[in-house]
């Protein structure tokens, strides 16, 4: 299956979950914005952290088409545990043709040195999880 793996990341967090999912589903991960556009992509997975979409993801999203991305499958990684950047990406995603798969991934993270947030061990395992989930939702 043709698939792309783009995340934002100024924490690492998104980029370990990234990691842990390319390497599930066999998709390298890059960073937005891409070196280049994605096209004919069956699954796209997209990424960021925080409580809500940063700019960078939303002007990445708004160059999308139904053509270039089939579906998306989105993750974040977010000490609040809540949706809010979910939900902004899944309404920029329909806005312009893009199918989101129904189930996301959001992790909190834990407490890390000078109060940064990383995934647990287990919250990583739980993205690689949930990675192949979304590959068995899609079919060409």
């Amino acid at each position: 299956m043709k698939g792309r793996l783009h995340f934002v990341s100024p924490k690492g967090s998104a980029s370990m979950l990234a990691d842990a999912i390319g390497q599930e589903v066999n998709m390298i991960k890059e960073a937005l914005p891409p070196a280049y556009m994605p096209e004919n992509v069956i699954l796209m997975f997209l990424g960021c952290e925080g409580g809500k979409a940063d700019k960078t993801t939303l002007e990445f999203i708004r160059t999308l088409n139904a053509k270039r991305v089939a579906n998306a499958a989105l993750f974040c990684c977010n000490p609040q545990k809540n949706d809010n950047a979910i939900r902004q990406m899944r309404d920029a995603l329909t806005a312009v043709g893009v199918k989101v798969l129904d189930k996301a991934y959001v992790c909190s993270g834990k407490g890390g040195l000078f109060g940064g947030k990383h995934p647990s061990e287990e919250e990583i395992k739980g993205a690689a999880s949930w990675a192949q989930e979304c590959v068995s939702q899609v079919s060409e």
